[in-house]
């Protein structure tokens, strides 16, 4: 009897186990996708922008979202907000916040990326 209670423990813990590893990696992916998401979209705005005179922070951060949207995941939410921004040498700050309320329930994510134009003479 005791051996039956022991091996019935194994089976919950190790289902436990594999639970939480899977939403470990699934936190991961999303994390890593946006965080990749919100580099290659910065990236993209400042080659966009950086021969362009006559612009403002709207105008970039515009810009910043059509690239952002085409490379996120879909199912999480997203909070886009340039916190810093520069025309001479153009210069961007954003922050992302990405919330997910159907699988995950609860989980935020945040990245905050920043990127200045090179300067070549």
């Amino acid at each position: 009897m005791k051996s039956i209670f022991i091996a019935f423990g194994m089976i919950i813990m190790s289902f436990v186990l594999f639970l939480s590893f899977a939403w470990y990696i699934q936190f991961d992916h999303a994390q890593n996708v946006t965080q990749t998401a919100v580099k290659r979209a910065l990236m993209s705005t400042m080659v966009d922008y950086v021969d362009q005179k006559d612009f403002d922070g709207i105008d970039a951060l515009d810009t910043f979202t059509e690239y952002f949207k085409e490379l996120a995941l879909k199912d999480y939410t997203y909070d886009l907000t340039l916190s810093g921004f520069m025309e001479e040498p153009l210069f961007m700050r954003v922050h992302c916040t990405a919330s997910n309320s159907t699988r995950l329930k609860g989980l935020t994510i945040e990245v905050d990326e920043a990127m200045i134009e090179e300067l070549r003479e």
